[in-house]
């Protein structure tokens, strides 16, 4: 919702509230279940089918389509090209991208006018923002139809396992739809025109959480969507005071964030759903999605996904920062854009069971800056192999300051004692270095970004130029 029109909802009644909530699912509908929706959601079930030698067919074409546009539309992109004396037919597919240099979010903000085509009427165009959990938002252009085409990709993902966009959902969100100030029911707003309820994460209190999961199990929801951190919320808040959920949904949708170990443990334990996950961004220029086999398969369609600055493990995996070059947006297109993630990539010759050829992604490691840095100079990204023996642990946060010290922020649950301060203090030195001075923070909660979100590793370690260690 615009700043403004926040501000006065903040302070009507419950019933305009609903009315405002559904007004803006009206407006934003518009755009994600445009007049081509179907119609891209149906060839979207088809091309999903595909055999590898079709896909590739497509990406190249699509890569060659839209680097010829950039080159003649896009100024940003015609300068580039003619600075590196490089013309739109020496980027012939995908294995070609790399003549061109990896974009940053740095010169998306210093280029933004240069990056919208001359083609495109610009008052027409959309203006979407990153939730800059950075400290630096970031905003962009984007069109209907881009909106439309991604929505498409979203629904593809769902309807692998089973639902509609005419089901209806709980949006467990960020965003403040209920007035954290409100002290009884109903601690949910409706929206009805995207056919789901917002329930945001500061209603989830132990003070308001039964008349949460009574209205859960009184009203007939298909699945949940949100942040997995705010889900987790729920489920645990929950599984603590006893209370269960009796009118289960049938799947939960996670975005936005990475999920954890106990997270998931929680999350099942409450709900009985199946859990899946798609990975997407605000710029929408790159998205995967899972299968039923728990992996992410690259949203070929949609744009291509590189691994930049690979580094090969030792069963054949390959991790490295993930780079998108998007096909739904001609008007504003992000070619190699780095989106400021790291993944880690299945082995070449890997054939998922699902069925599905195109590329893999056995999961989303997190944000460039969400890994620990060792006193040895390594970087690592396995913490939450420190918490699976811990089951007293409610919630938890990572922070690193120094590199050879860490803060373990814990939000503990009834049972926890000094055993379960060793166990993870065991499993940092068993998983990540045996070097670390390792101090506890007890806390009531996890700070959550600006957006919502919650991060699990928050490294405020500096590196220079160079890419090297600043303490």
């Amino acid at each position: 919702m615009p700043t403004g029109f926040e501000n006065i909802y903040q302070k009507l009644p419950v019933l305009l509230q609903n009315i405002g909530c559904s007004y803006y699912g009206w407006k934003k509908s518009k755009n994600l279940y445009g007049p081509n929706f179907n119609n891209i959601l149906n060839r979207l079930l088809i091309s999903e089918k595909w055999s590898k030698n079709e896909i590739e067919a497509y990406q190249n074409e699509k890569l060659h389509e839209l680097i010829h546009h950039a080159y003649v539309h896009v100024p940003y992109y015609r300068e580039t090209m003619k600075k590196l004396n490089l013309y739109p037919g020496d980027i012939k597919t995908r294995d070609d991208l790399h003549k061109l240099p990896v974009l940053t979010k740095e010169e998306v903000r210093a280029n933004i006018d240069k990056l919208v085509a001359d083609s495109t009427d610009k008052k027409k165009l959309l203006v979407s923002h990153t939730s800059g959990t950075t400290g630096k938002a970031l905003s962009l252009y984007t069109s209907r139809e881009a909106e439309t085409f991604q929505s498409a990709v979203w629904w593809r993902h769902r309807m692998r396992y089973g639902l509609h966009y005419n089901d209806w959902c709980v949006n467990f969100t960020g965003k403040v739809a209920v007035p954290e100030n409100q002290n009884k029911p109903p601690y949910w707003r409706w929206n009805y025109p995207m056919r789901q309820v917002v329930i945001n994460n500061q209603q989830i209190t132990f003070q308001k959480i039964r008349d949460i999961i009574k209205f859960l199990d009184e009203t007939d929801f298909k699945f949940y969507v949100g942040y997995p951190s705010i889900i987790h919320s729920l489920a645990a808040t929950a599984n603590q005071m006893g209370l269960t959920l009796n009118n289960h949904p049938k799947i939960i949708a996670f975005g936005a964030e990475n999920s954890t170990d106990f997270q998931i443990q929680d999350i099942k334990k409450f709900t009985t759903a199946t859990l899946t996950e798609h990975y997407g961004s605000v710029e929408g220029c790159g998205s995967a999605s899972y299968c039923p086999h728990n992996v992410f398969h690259e949203d070929f369609e949609y744009g291509i996904l590189e691994c930049v600055d690979p580094d090969i493990q030792e069963d054949g995996t390959i991790s490295g920062k993930i780079v998108c070059t998007g096909f739904a947006n001609f008007d504003f297109p992000l070619i190699r854009y780095e989106i400021g993630d790291i993944a880690t990539w299945a082995p070449v010759n890997y054939q998922c069971p699902c069925g599905l050829q195109s590329n893999v992604i056995m999961h989303i490691d997190g944000r460039n800056d969400d890994y620990i840095i060792t006193p040895e100079g390594r970087k690592s990204k396995d913490m939450e192999y420190v918490f699976h023996n811990t089951d007293n642990v409610r919630d938890a946060q990572i922070v690193q300051y120094k590199c050879d010290e860490l803060i373990v922020r814990i939000v503990q649950r009834n049972r926890y004692t000094e055993k379960d301060e060793e166990s993870i203090k065991d499993g940092i030195r068993r998983w990540i270095s045996q070097n670390f001075e390792i101090l506890f923070e007890y806390v009531n909660e996890i700070e959550r970004e600006p957006n919502g979100k919650q991060r699990f590793v928050k490294n405020y370690i500096k590196k220079n130029k160079y890419n090297s260690i600043e303490v």
